[in-house]
């Protein structure tokens, strides 16, 4: 199983609430997933956010972990 980094950059959730969008916010940034595959881990990340969260997603945006643009240098 490979390991891989995502940085989750929009959430949205088909609940509403003020708890649920300070979670949200919480939700921004790194998260780490083991899979088979790429698939795989896509699933995995999907649910370990709604898992966090406590509720179920409508949507969500993430890209591959890559270098900061104010820390990474070449």
């Amino acid at each position: 199983m490979k390991h891989k980094f995502y940085i989750v950059t929009d959430i949205e959730t088909h609940e509403k609430s003020d708890q649920i969008e300070w979670e949200i916010l919480n939700c921004y940034g790194l998260w780490g997933v083991k899979g088979r595959n790429e698939a795989d881990r896509e699933v995995k990340l999907w649910e370990k956010v709604e898992e966090y969260l406590g509720t179920k997603l409508a949507s969500l945006t993430y890209e591959s972990n890559k270098p900061h643009a104010l820390t990474a240098f070449k």
